[in-house]
């Protein structure tokens, strides 16, 4: 167990980037209205079915995460080296080929889930970033469970496939992102 309660430093980079996507897609939503919020795109989703996607996958994440470690425990035994980190993220990023963050998105400064900030003023659009930001606690909460040991040990095992700790936080990120892109940005 890591006994600091902070996510590891090798995690940590890539939770960031999770935590700055979702600031990022709270201050997006925090403009809409539940009208605007329920009205169906030009593809026939809403950005609350979006949202759902994106709350869905990551409590997917967040209920897996400890058994997946438990029984990656049993199976592997060897320690990952940063080269097959970065041969896992490269897979992810090519699997989703999302269009780059905006540029401000880089300026969004945040170090844990708990400090996440929802603006939306909408009773409906709120009470879905809050079950995002609960999801994000509880993950989060997970993750500092895990010794820098582990987190280069252990494997995420998904439908996506098995991935280091890191790749799983990645992948998340950049499945969310897809959907977001795919259904909020870009519509048609």
């Amino acid at each position: 167990m890591n006994e600091t309660g902070m996510v590891t430093e090798i995690l940590e980079i890539f939770w960031k980037e999770k935590l700055r996507f979702a600031q990022y897609c709270f201050d997006e939503l925090a403009l809409l209205d539940a009208k605007a919020f329920s009205e169906k795109k030009t593809n026939g989703k809403t950005p609350v079915w979006t949202l759902q996607q994106m709350i869905s996958y990551d409590r997917t994440f967040s209920f897996y995460l400890p058994l997946s470690l438990r029984i990656s425990g049993f199976f592997f035994f060897t320690t990952f080296k940063d080269q097959d980190i970065e041969k896992d993220l490269e897979a992810i990023r090519d699997r989703y080929t999302p269009p780059a963050f905006p540029t401000h998105f880089w300026e969004i400064q945040i170090a844990k889930a708990e400090d996440l900030q929802i603006k939306a003023t909408d009773p409906l659009v709120k009470e879905q970033c809050e079950s995002w930001k609960e999801v994000l606690v509880r993950l989060e909460s997970k993750l500092s469970g895990i010794s820098e040991r582990d987190a280069y040990r252990k494997r995420y095992t998904s439908l996506t496939g098995i991935h280091t700790i890191s790749g799983a936080i990645n992948n998340s990120t950049e499945f969310c992102h897809y959907l977001w892109n795919l259904h909020m940005v870009n519509p048609t």
